[in-house]
């Protein structure tokens, strides 16, 4: 840089000699002028290297030196965290209530853990001990009361649409046809039923081997939509009962 600066000044000094000797060649006012211009020009190209080189070396130093205060840095947060830590951790506090029923959930756990260990001891030292089966042989002297009574039973088929079951102590009246009235005949010991319905036969009479029924008889009242059937007593109507159930009638003797 230097060199060129003397060789510039040695140049600008030869031309002004010269200039005394030629009229035509520039003043040294112009020569001056040239020659500070040139001069500028380098010391500004010298300033814009040299601050180019100073910040890429004070980036380079900056990279280098803001590395290990980074690190530091982190460190620094690192310890402090540590040592806020213990401070942020919350005791949890419990009330009187939360206590008891804490104990009390312990208890129970507690408890059934105890409970299934002796189920399961009581599993292993269970003995299984051989079922019995008991037969036991019907009594042929016992009988039911009801089979002996239909075992003692008698059917009458009267027509087609009527049957009649009876023994010593009971009849019953066997029809598909609903009852429209029921009477009794105190004095002549008669039970009267009569039956709603139309129908097409004569008077229908048959004798009971009973003790308490005696007769019976079917007769039709077409005209009235009505068939009746009368049911001679032994004994006066007053000591019967009358039952009416299913569709059916049954007539108990209370005497027997």
């Amino acid at each position: 840089m230097k060199t060129l600066f003397l060789f510039t000044l040695t140049l600008v000094l030869a031309l002004n000699l010269n200039a005394r000797e030629n009229p035509f060649e520039a003043t040294n006012a112009y020569e001056e002028e040239a020659a500070r211009i040139i001069e500028q020009n380098e010391i500004d190209q010298n300033s814009i290297n040299e601050e180019a080189y100073i910040k890429e070396m004070q980036e380079k130093m900056s990279k280098v030196s803001d590395k290990p205060k980074e690190d530091a840095n982190k460190n620094k947060v690192k310890e402090a965290v540590k040592k806020l830590k213990p401070a942020l951790k919350v005791e949890k506090t419990y009330t009187k209530k939360e206590v008891k029923k804490l104990i009390k959930k312990a208890q129970v756990q507690s408890e059934s853990k105890v409970k299934k260990l002796v189920e399961k001891e009581l599993e292993k030292t269970k003995v299984v001990e051989p079922k019995q089966v008991v037969y036991v042989k019907p009594r042929t002297d016992i009988i039911d009361d009801e089979e002996v009574i239909k075992a003692k039973m008698k059917t009458k088929m009267l027509l087609d649409f009527i049957k009649v079951e009876y023994n010593d102590s009971q009849i019953t009246i066997h029809t598909k046809d609903a009852v429209s009235k029921k009477f009794t005949l105190e004095k002549e010991n008669k039970i009267i039923i009569d039956y709603k319905a139309k129908k097409n036969f004569y008077t229908k009479r048959d004798t009971l081997e009973s003790t308490n029924f005696k007769k019976i008889a079917v007769g039709n009242h077409k005209k009235e939509n009505f068939y009746r059937v009368v049911i001679l007593l032994e004994n006066k109507p007053s000591t019967y009962n009358v039952d009416y159930k299913d569709g059916l009638i049954t007539i108990f003797s209370s005497t027997n």
